[in-house]
Formats: C-alpha cells, sequence, structure tokens
C-alpha cells in the first residue's frame, strides 16, 4: 500500500542550557523537539504544508486524508510515499474538488485545507458506551505512552483504544492536530474500526479537533483540559460525546452524556 524509504531525521536535540531553580543555578544539558516542515502532496498538489515532529509520516498522511476529508475512507488512498520532506500521497477519488487557491494558514501551523464545520451536519450513529472508569484509565495510558514529553516536554499525545480500553495506536508530536492524524492514520493501517473505540489526548478541543475525530468515525473524544466554545457546538451538533478535563477523579462532559456509563 506504501513505499519505503529513507527515515526522517532525528526528533530531539541536545542543547547546553543554564538551569535556574529556587534554591541553585546551574550548567546542564537536556533534550528539545526538533521542529520541521513537510509538504503533502495529493495526486501531485500540495495540499498541506506544515511543521511536525518528523517520523510517523506514512500514518499522518493517512489520518490527514481521512481527518480532513480529502477522502472518505483509507481504500480511496492507493500509495503513500515518504520522500522527506515531501509525502507523496495518491488517491483514487476526492470527496470534494481540491486546488491550491483554496489552501489557508490554520492555528496549529499548517497550510491546510479550507472546510467549513458548519457542513458538518449528519450525525454520528449509536457509537459506543463506556465505563466512567475505562474513559478514567484510557486517559491515565498517555502517561505510559508520553515520553518524548517525559524527555522533552514539548509534545502533544493522541490515545485511540477500543470499547474495553485496549489502546490501539499511541503517538506524540508537536502539534495536537498532527497527533491526532497521526494515531487515526495508525489504527486505520492495522486495520482498526474506529468507530468501535475512543479517543483521548492531551490540548484543547476546537471545532478542528472535534471534525476530525469525527470524520475518523470516532464517537467519544476526550481531552485533560479543555475545549472550544466551538468544539461543544460541533460535537452536540454532530453527536459525538465531548469530554474535556478528564483527570480522574474529575471529568466534564459537554454533550451526549448518555455514552459514558456514570455508575
Amino acid at each position: 500500500m506504501s513505499e519505503k524509504t529513507i527515515p526522517p531525521p532525528a526528533v530531539t536535540q541536545e542543547y547546553d542550557i543554564i538551569d535556574i531553580t529556587e534554591n541553585d543555578i546551574s550548567q546542564t544539558w537536556v533534550e528539545v523537539c526538533i521542529e520541521d516542515s513537510i509538504n503533502l502532496l495529493v495526486n501531485g498538489t500540495r495540499v498541506a504544508s506544515l511543521t511536525i515532529t518528523p517520523r510517523d509520516l506514512e500514518a499522518y498522511a493517512y489520518g490527514y486524508l481521512i481527518c480532513e476529508g480529502i477522502v472518505s475512507g483509507i481504500d480511496a488512498i492507493t500509495a503513500v510515499h515518504v520522500d522527506y520532506p515531501d509525502i507523496f500521497a495518491e488517491v483514487s477519488s476526492f470527496s470534494r474538488e481540491i486546488s491550491p487557491s483554496q489552501t489557508e494558514i490554520r492555528s496549529s501551523g499548517c497550510v491546510g485545507i479550507k472546510t467549513t464545520w458548519a457542513a458538518l451536519k449528519e450525525p454520528l450513529g449509536e457509537g459506543i458506551s463506556l465505563d466512567l472508569q475505562t474513559l478514567f484509565n484510557g486517559m491515565r495510558s498517555i502517561n505510559e505512552h508520553a515520553s518524548l514529553w517525559k524527555t522533552t516536554g514539548g509534545t502533544h499525545c493522541a490515545v485511540i483504544l477500543d470499547q474495553s480500553g485496549n489502546v490501539r495506536s499511541a503517538i506524540e508530536d508537536m502539534g495536537r492536530h498532527n497527533a491526532v492524524d497521526k494515531a487515526v492514520g495508525t489504527a486505520l493501517l492495522d486495520g482498526v474500526d474506529l468507530s468501535r473505540c475512543f479517543m483521548v489526548c492531551t490540548g484543547r478541543l476546537p471545532a478542528g479537533m472535534v471534525a476530525k475525530a469525527y470524520r475518523a468515525g470516532i464517537s467519544v473524544f476526550a481531552s485533560n483540559t479543555a475545549p472550544f466554545s466551538t468544539g461543544i457546538c460541533l460535537a452536540r451538533q454532530i453527536n459525538m460525546t465531548l469530554a474535556g478535563f478528564v483527570r480522574p477523579p474529575r471529568a466534564m462532559i459537554y454533550s451526549v452524556p448518555e455514552r459514558i456509563r456514570l455508575d
């Protein structure tokens, strides 16, 4: 389904710094996240240029194409080839026309496809039902998979779990949008049915993040921090369960709470 090529560069770099604390001033070395830029080309047309953590780029391409609504499913992607810093994707059909004039600047540092969230009106189906403890355990799993964050403090993490709480994909990236795309792409490449999964992540949840989960078919989406008004409005419109500030034993459910079994 894809071609292999030379691995991208390292994801961290070591720097010497002055470390100032309450009781001491010292010179030390720290690992810092590398920020790099890639271009995504679909059937020869550039559709995205963004800053990214330079790994899991094949998974990123699959996830981005689906989460941004460029294709309706993984079967429409016929090939992905990474020739760093360019990612070339071949697709059999578009769900809408793409042209360079339709690109826009995204808050995540991305030039992407121009979309309207108001157009997302078809509600999700029944979706899954979760015990509250399963949701809490899913959020705790971020601590197990955020190894790059533990080293650098500079990444976001997205984890996709099945209804029983088994981790199906876990990805870190400097951008929260990228982490979601990569987690979705990784799961799809492994044949995971995302309609039977939920996703937890770090970072705020505006409408753009909610739209990504929606297009992937995920019905329960949670973060350890805040949603925005646009994210809540969209989640209610599309019948998605949206939870924020999920920090056990606390959680705030903003839409479709009946999917979470509170007893």
